[in-house]
């Protein structure tokens, strides 16, 4: 429960992260929203009331004094700071005002959405880009808003006024969103946090009941597995194996028995000896594939060499390599180790057509990993347990302990059959 409330936690401070960030960004955006809507507003209103109607003919020419008015109603907004700079210009792009008085006269190339605002009322607003020629005395003053106005001057002749305001009110509107929607954000996410997080703890226990009554169920499972092989393994060892066993001893006396002119019952004596012999070893061997003599390192490495000498048998070589790590796993984890091994190696001398397997057996920190190598045809295409009841169950059972199982064709020919499973899962299923 500990882990699930940790992961819950961290997903919390990721998710409260994620909406902070996502507060910053769309308070900046309404926030440089709102500031030009505010500088439109500002910058149409000074262009059509304060600035256009002082703008005339005289003006125009630049006669003497003529801009004195118009010079006293923009200085004292100059003043208070907040519009810093105007520029008024004619169709032709000719300067015709500035409060930079160098720029009066000058004419500039327009942008094509600035002279279309000729004869209109429109308006055009944006975070000034001051790397045009006429901006160079803009520059020092840092980042601006930057407002172009459509308007007609006192003798009705269009004019735009260009002007420039301070983002200092941007930037104050900037931290109030920041602020109110961040409060807003976070806050929301705390009080559905502590809604949700009862029913975290609720989720968190039950999962962790289940996994209990899950690896019980499984440790059951495997217990009843162990003891049926074992029951299985004890009744042909010690009833079919031993009777059969009788049998074959009894054999050679009932044909010494026999009349030396029987040739024809001795030799058939002698084939059922022969092939009662080959059953019982055939059984011995299935009695150790059921149940291994001894759940251990040694044993496990005892029970793998009998196995390879089976294949060899069958005109299959076998290398086996088992990690020191094994002898401090448990029981169920060298067992689930064995049966692996074995289903590989029974696959390889079954459909393989393979002279060399290599079984390999290694522990990585809290991971084992059980490998089956061959040199044969390579596997099928398909699902790795296609048409194989063995490695579906095998498969089935490494999904219940949280481990994988994969078949693969090797780079250099054959196949490669990989089992992965947690060293741990023995422990994990004990019963509460």
């Amino acid at each position: 429960m500990r882990e699930a409330i940790t992961r819950f936690g961290l997903w919390t401070l990721v998710a409260f992260l994620i909406v902070a960030v996502g507060a910053v960004l769309v308070a900046r955006a309404l926030a440089a929203d709102l500031a030009l809507r505010e500088a439109s507003l500002r910058g149409r209103t000074f262009a059509t009331n304060v600035a256009a109607p002082f703008v005339d003919t005289a003006v125009r020419s630049r006669r003497p004094n003529s801009s004195q008015s118009l010079v006293t109603v923009v200085e004292s907004r100059l003043r208070d700071g907040s519009l810093v700079h105007v520029k008024l210009w004619s169709m032709e792009g000719n300067v015709i005002w500035s409060d930079e008085r160098d720029l009066i006269g000058r004419t500039y190339v327009m942008d094509e959405d600035v002279a279309a605002l000729f004869g209109t009322q429109d308006v055009v607003a944006d975070v000034s880009d001051l790397s045009k020629v006429e901006n160079v005395e803009e520059r020092t003053a840092g980042q601006l808003l930057e407002v172009y106005v459509g308007a007609f001057d006192a003798d009705s002749k269009p004019v735009v006024i260009e002007s420039y305001w301070s983002t200092e009110r941007l930037e104050s509107d900037q931290r109030l969103l920041l602020y109110a929607l961040t409060a807003l954000a976070v806050g929301a996410m705390l009080i559905l946090t502590l809604f949700l997080l009862p029913l975290a703890l609720s989720l968190a226990r039950r999962v962790d009941h289940a996994r209990t009554e899950r690896g019980a169920m499984l440790r059951h499972a495997l217990a009843a597995s162990d003891m049926e092989r074992r029951r299985i393994a004890e009744e042909l060892h010690d009833g079919l194996i031993q009777n059969l066993a009788a049998l074959g001893y009894a054999l050679p006396m009932v044909a010494r028995q026999l009349p030396d002119s029987s040739v024809e019952a001795r030799e058939l004596l002698d084939s059922a000896g022969q092939s009662l012999r080959g059953d019982i070893s055939s059984l011995r061997g299935l009695v150790t594939d059921l149940y291994p003599a001894d759940p251990s390192l040694p044993g496990l490495t005892a029970a793998l060499d009998i196995l390879a000498a089976r294949a060899r048998e069958s005109g299959v070589a076998v290398d086996v390599e088992v990690s020191p790590g094994y002898a401090h796993l448990s029981r169920e984890a060298i067992q689930l180790t064995y049966r692996i091994l074995r289903e590989g190696l029974r696959n390889v001398v079954k459909h393989a057509d393979a002279s060399r397997a290599t079984l390999v057996a290694a522990v990585e920190g809290d991971e084992a990993t059980v490998t089956v190598l061959d040199d044969g045809s390579g596997p099928p295409p398909g699902p790795v347990a296609t048409g194989h009841l063995g490695l579906r169950l095998l498969e089935d059972t490494l999904t219940d302990v949280g481990g994988s199982l994969r078949l693969a064709r090797r780079t250099e020919g054959g196949t490669e059959l990989v089992a992965r499973f947690p060293t741990s899962f023995a422990s994990e299923l004990q019963l509460p």
